[in-house]
């Protein structure tokens, strides 16, 4: 189990030649889908099924023909885009802010979005974790989950992982 901040920033590593081949600077994934689709690795995409392996210290891949040209994915929802987004009920009550998105490393399969309620909030309660259904829509401006405030525990909210 990775978090998306974890991934962002590692150097991308070609196992043919040894050489970094660039930088992770974002992560898209598919909502609908519940999967991560690839790593923007500075100005191209590395597609989540090129990936070798993802370490502690570095994303390996086969060779950097693997790195695709970037391109438009329109199902994508990315990282950088939405961290910080605005989180609610449908009641309209504030969960909190996106913070981060939580994946198996191997499979790429999305398992839940970190929630933050501000540096008090998270030092006291510690961050929530919303599973993917949850997730009733994903606005402009908010990300809407599918439950009330009296009874988000009971539709899969965690405490943090």
């Amino acid at each position: 189990m990775y978090k998306a901040r974890e991934i962002i920033g590692l150097p991308v590593v070609s196992l043919d030649t040894g050489k970094e081949i660039g930088v992770v600077t974002d992560l898209l994934w598919s909502h609908p889908e519940k999967k991560i689709i690839c790593l923007v690795v500075e100005d191209r995409h590395l597609s989540f099924t090129n990936i070798n392996s993802i370490g502690k210290d570095a994303v390996t891949v086969s060779s950097a023909e693997v790195l695709e040209e970037e391109r438009d994915y329109p199902e994508a929802t990315s990282l950088n885009q939405k961290e910080d987004e605005l989180v609610l009920t449908q009641d309209g009550q504030n969960l909190g802010t996106l913070n981060d998105v939580i994946f198996d490393v191997t499979e790429g399969k999305l398992l839940g979005y970190e929630v933050s309620t501000g540096l008090v909030g998270d030092l006291l309660t510690g961050r929530m974790v919303m599973s993917p259904e949850m997730v009733a829509t994903w606005g402009k401006e908010a990300i809407i989950a599918g439950c009330t405030g009296i009874n988000r525990g009971e539709q899969g909210a965690v405490s943090d992982m």
